[in-house]
């Protein structure tokens, strides 16, 4: 398969390893932010919680006084003013528990009138993680891969997982509210919702129990979640305990908040190097969020109208996508929802003439796998036929991750450092 696509090939290897946006890297997070003082209080939680730690941390005009870094890797060397927890993701554990409630003892202690800046990237609702007043941390869990494997979009999710915790929704900005708080996001989710990135912790809450009820409702998950998730939630509803802070009422008197968006920029940049490699080239200008069937559909779908010659761009084309997509699980297998949007375009493109695809996620993990993504062509699945695979059957068994193991086409880089949602290139010869 790769001898016969193999400048497509080589062509997207080369822009899963340097085409992710190193926007998270090399910014200068500390001058983004106006009237900085000399001396700040950092938390930094998510998938590029160490980036932008460094930031502060390297500046010479700022000193991190103290603060509390939670990732999904590994404690690093190269940050000494941050304690540095390794929790998990993409369900919260009992790492994630610990991490939180550090991170919790040490707003309560911060003098007032100190400068706090929260840093949040992708990740943060399952790494920074308290559950509320009778649930436990593995309930919570479960309920978040319920969640997760329901077909929910990433806006349904966090509205039920907001409303499940002592700390989203706004509940660590009301924590915090003697202090100047400045919040500085990175988004991984389509529309750059502020209150969705992370589950918002510093960022008040438009949405109610009702509406986390209604969530599990639509997706059949009320009578599946454990118990004191439903006993929580109807307590809720029924004004028993407080909803999350709103927006408007009793909000935080000195917040900043700065929005990173740079997924469209990502993928506007890898539209740029295509078209010096003399592509003819199409970028998406905002973010897909749909079942992973329809978007497959949907990139399938105009990459044979340009092969039929009954769209504007012509051969050889590139086609650039953005986005996170949904997958509702109903099988026994494992993957992610890139892998599963590859193995679905695969089989819709299977014998056409030279459609290669790159699906992986920017952050280096795809799903609770330990490969990005994957390449696939229009051959990919004719060879999988030849060895007797079955590739109808895997997708229906939501087991793209075995599928593609059995071909040795996964991408496996590690995590990335940044996250900024899945990134899909159709290439037409």
């Amino acid at each position: 398969m790769k001898d016969k696509f193999g400048k497509q090939y080589d062509l997207l290897e080369h822009i899963c390893s340097k085409g992710h946006s190193q926007v998270n890297r090399e910014a200068d997070f500390g001058g983004l932010v106006e009237n900085l003082p000399e001396s700040v209080y950092v938390y930094s939680i998510g998938k590029s919680a160490h980036a932008m730690a460094l930031s502060f941390e390297q500046d010479p005009e700022v000193h991190v006084r103290d603060g509390i870094l939670i990732s999904n890797e590994a404690p690093k060397g190269n940050i000494t003013s941050l304690q540095q927890f390794q929790a998990s993701h993409p369900y919260p554990d009992i790492d994630s528990l610990s991490a939180s409630l550090e991170l919790v003892n040490l707003a309560k202690k911060i003098p007032a009138g100190e400068t706090v800046v929260f840093c949040v990237s992708g990740g943060t609702s399952s790494l920074f993680c308290i559950p509320a007043k009778g649930i436990g941390i593995e309930e919570l869990a479960e309920t978040y891969e319920l969640l997760l494997n329901s077909g929910a979009s990433i806006q349904e999710i966090n509205c039920v997982r907001k409303h499940l915790s002592d700390v989203k929704g706004g509940q660590l900005a009301h924590l915090l509210k003697h202090t100047r708080l400045i919040t500085i996001a990175i988004s991984d989710v389509p529309g750059d919702d502020l209150d969705v990135i992370g589950s918002g912790p510093t960022i008040h809450d438009s949405s109610t129990f009702k509406d986390a009820f209604k969530v599990l409702k639509r997706y059949q998950l009320w009578d599946t979640v454990p118990h004191a998730i439903r006993i929580h939630i109807s307590k809720g509803m029924y004004h028993d305990i407080p909803d999350t802070p709103k927006p408007g009422v009793d909000e935080h008197p000195n917040h900043e908040v700065i929005l990173l968006t740079a997924a469209n920029t990502q993928a506007q940049s890898i539209g740029d190097f295509l078209k010096s490699r003399g592509y003819n080239v199409f970028v998406s200008n905002e973010a897909y969020v749909d079942d992973v069937r329809v978007v497959s559909k949907m990139m399938c779908s105009q990459a044979i109208s340009i092969l039929s010659k009954n769209d504007p761009i012509t051969k050889p084309a590139a086609l650039v996508f953005f986005g996170e997509s949904t997958v509702h699980v109903t099988g026994s297998g494992k993957g992610g929802r890139n892998q599963e949007l590859a193995l679905a375009s695969a089989i819709s493109v299977e014998g056409q003439h030279t459609i290669s695809m790159l699906s992986f996620a920017t952050d280096g993990i795809d799903g609770p796998t330990d490969s990005a993504g994957t390449i696939v062509s229009s051959q990919t699945t004719l060879d999988a036929r030849k060895r007797g695979l079955d590739p109808e059957a895997y997708l229906q068994n939501n087991d793209s991750y075995s599928f593609f193991e059995e071909l040795d086409t996964h991408i496996k880089i590690g995590p990335t450092g940044n996250n900024l949602m899945d990134l899909q290139v159709v290439l037409i010869e």
